[in-house]
């Protein structure tokens, strides 16, 4: 088995996202020399200094002046050349370096499964000398800034599809947006913000101090720049206007988020790592290396999901967990928020538009959202209270309020009257009960309901504060107009009809049965352009189950991907090309964008014998892919046939590509941005055989 073949079977079985030589939780090479630091850390010994470490998924690569490296030792790449840049193909299949020599400079890419095999070689003759390179998020193209250009090349051919013009700097380090949306340019103490789908300047900033790093948080709502008197600068990327300085970070050699984007770490100096919460000042940590050496730092994960914060020294990198990382407790509560509203905006069964109309209002929507945040908020808390120190505060006689203080969390105001006071001795004697919290900006928490019961006079005081600030639902930046949400719903209505046509049809004509349940479902998503304009994206969720003992009949059977092949499959895009051929066929057209995510699973059933493949969606070498939710590639062809589960379930997906050009008139013409996604189920069966549609329509209203 190839090292290809190895990954791709790593993938499916859901382990490490990388070759197994290059993770941290594979067997150690005879080679590499690996201890652990502490229990839970490792340290990877290098004869020679590292300058940068680059990660992907459960590994890091490494370069030192002239040599590139596995996290477990491994030679990729040697040259007699200094190296200055090193980026790693988002797809973890291979790497880029810029170079520079006697003869001038070279950007060049290499793979990351075979020692020192390059697969291109920028043309400086025709280009001019490249200064800086990276890959865009999708892994489909590779970024060289050259001469006076910066160079887009497509990572099949790697030829150049598109030029920025006249670049103003000479860029020393680029980075992309996870969005797709932005490329910054970075030389001296200037960035360029450039919008990659226009490949125009959306942003020029004059930082004023030596820029050495930069970075977009994992969300591409925030860009840091961190300069040489080790002040990091972070900007809104929705106007790139300064929204926050964090300084005291000594040198500001590098920085990096970790993965929710609560936290960056900055390397104050060759000794000294920082980690800062961005949400709350008072909270740093820092980490000291005797070693020294220390000039890059990044996040990675490790096999079982655990957070580790890897960096260099003079003698190795090292990689630290980092369990004690709180969760970003704001994102995570405000995304289960939205999808509880996306529910509770639905129109119930059998429920009508004036129901619906007077069910959601302004008014019931605020107070709805607050509740789901509190009750959500209290679920993340926990019992706070158990680890809490509580005391007595003072009495405020004009507002007929006790404070009681919480030493980890901010006081409350109890209103008591003036005549129970005296009774309240010390805080011992206080029982709260019923207990609701909320989450601050700061990402920490408050008590905004409870019953508090005084054991010295038997009485119960309520401290309710769950309206404590004015909720301006339309101010908010996923606010939707009841206009569009009633218009939705009239739409849900549409969608569902023409669900409810073609199912009965496909029954009447015995393809499916009423064991198969297609679902169906849209809503209104709320976000913002390249150019930071607010749009209103309208999406359509595609999918269906069926059940085990009738999945092989009804739906994919052994090794068939063809969507003709699986009744389910095809009744249920039968109902897009229902739909977006008559009531939605407003969305279509060729001035419009979309983004389309296909979701291919196959079972864990292991594929003895090649399965043909006709070729009929043309052949892939290196197509990106999230397998288990890792950027990665797959590969097939008509000569190779199907090997692995996620070739099989990679089809799949694409099955439903060409059904959707083919059959579905307008579909081709659009704008479209394809996601290809594959899960393999750990079990066997052939209900684990699916494939799932979404259909985002951008800045559809």
């Amino acid at each position: 088995m190839d090292v290809k073949s190895i990954l791709l079977t790593a993938l499916a079985g859901g382990m490490a996202a990388a070759s197994l030589p290059l993770t941290l939780a594979a067997a150690e090479p005879e080679q590499a020399d690996v201890t652990t630091a502490k229990p839970h850390d490792y340290r990877f010994r290098r004869a020679k200094q590292t300058k940068s470490i680059e990660p992907y998924s459960t590994t890091l690569f490494s370069a030192d002046r002239n040599d590139v490296y596995t996290l477990r030792g491994e030679q990729l790449h040697a040259t007699k050349d200094s190296i200055a840049v090193l980026k790693v193909n988002p797809a973890g299949i291979n790497f880029g370096v810029v170079t520079f020599g006697k003869k001038g400079s070279k950007a060049e890419i290499y793979s990351a499964l075979l020692e020192d095999v390059r697969v291109m070689n920028f043309d400086t003759k025709r280009y001019g000398q490249p200064t800086a390179m990276t890959y865009a998020p999708d892994a489909r193209s590779v970024i060289v800034a050259a001469g006076d250009g910066i160079y887009f090349l497509d990572t099949r051919k790697y030829e150049p599809f598109a030029k920025i013009q006249n670049v103003s700097i000479t860029p020393r380090n680029m980075v992309t947006s996870p969005n797709g949306y932005f490329l910054a340019a970075s030389e001296g103490d200037r960035v360029v913000i450039y919008n990659m789908e226009d490949r125009t300047v959306r942003k020029t900033l004059n930082i004023g101090e030596k820029v050495n790093d930069m970075a977009f948080n994992p969300e591409s709502s925030e860009f840091a720049v961190l300069t040489d008197d080790g002040v990091l600068s972070l900007y809104n990327t929705r106007t790139f206007d300064l929204r926050k300085m964090v300084d005291n970070l000594g040198q500001g050699l590098a920085c990096a988020y970790n993965f929710d984007g609560k936290y960056v770490a900055v390397v104050m100096n060759p000794n000294n790592i920082a980690v800062v919460n961005l949400l709350l000042d008072s909270d740093r940590e820092y980490h000291e290396n005797e070693v020294g050496g220390i000039t890059d730092v990044s996040f990675f994960k490790d096999s079982f999901d655990n957070t580790l914060m890897g960096y260099n020294t003079t003698s190795s990198i090292d990689a630290k967990r980092m369990p004690h990382l709180k969760p970003y407790y704001n994102k995570l509560i405000d995304d289960e928020v939205g999808r509880k509203m996306d529910e509770w905006l639905k129109m119930m069964p059998g429920e009508t538009m004036d129901e619906y109309k007077a069910r959601v209002t302004e008014e019931s929507r605020m107070r709805q959202r607050r509740l789901f945040e509190d009750e959500i908020a209290t679920d993340f808390a926990g019992n706070l209270l158990a680890g809490a120190t509580m005391s007595l505060g003072s009495y405020d006689r004009a507002n007929g309020v006790l404070a009681i203080n919480f030493d980890s969390m901010p006081t409350i105001y109890l209103p008591v009257p003036e005549s129970d006071v005296t009774s309240f001795h010390n805080a011992g004697d206080l029982t709260l009960t019923d207990v609701q919290y909320g989450v601050m900006p700061d990402d920490t928490f408050e008590i905004v309901y409870a019953k508090v019961t005084n054991a010295a006079d038997g009485k119960t005081y309520v401290y309710d504060n769950l309206m404590r600030a004015e909720m301006d639902y339309m101010a908010a930046d996923d606010a939707i107009s009841l206009e569009l949400l009633q218009q939705q719903q009239m739409e849900e209505i549409k969608l569902q009809e023409v669900r409810e046509k073609v199912i009965n049809e496909a029954k009447s004509m015995n393809v499916i049965s009423d064991h198969t349940n297609i679902q169906v479902d849209s809503k209104v998503v709320p976000d913002y352009d390249s150019n930071g304009n607010k749009i209103l994206n309208y999406q359509v969720n595609f999918s269906y189950n069926v059940e085990p003992e009738f999945s092989a009949v009804e739906d994919f059977g052994p090794g068939k991907y063809h969507v003709a092949e699986s009744g389910a499959a095809s009744s249920m895009l039968n109902i897009v090309k229902e739909a977006f051929e008559g009531d939605f066929k407003q969305y279509l057209g060729s001035d419009k964008k979309m983004k389309v995510r296909l979701l291919g699973t196959a079972d864990a059933t292991p594929i003895m014998r090649t399965i043909p493949y006709d070729g009929s969606y043309g052949d892939f070498a290196d197509e990106p892919v999230y397998i288990d939710g890792q950027l990665t590639t797959v590969s097939v062809d008509a000569k190779g046939g199907i090997k692995e589960n996620p070739q099989l379930a990679f089809l799949r997906a694409m099955g439903v590509r060409d059904y959707l050009e083919k059959n579905v008139q307008g579909f081709k013409d659009m704008n479209t941005d394809y996601r290809y996604e594959v899960n393999v189920s750990k079990d066997k069966g052939s209900e684990h055989r699916r494939i799932t549609l979404e259909l985002l329509f951008v800045d559809a209203y």
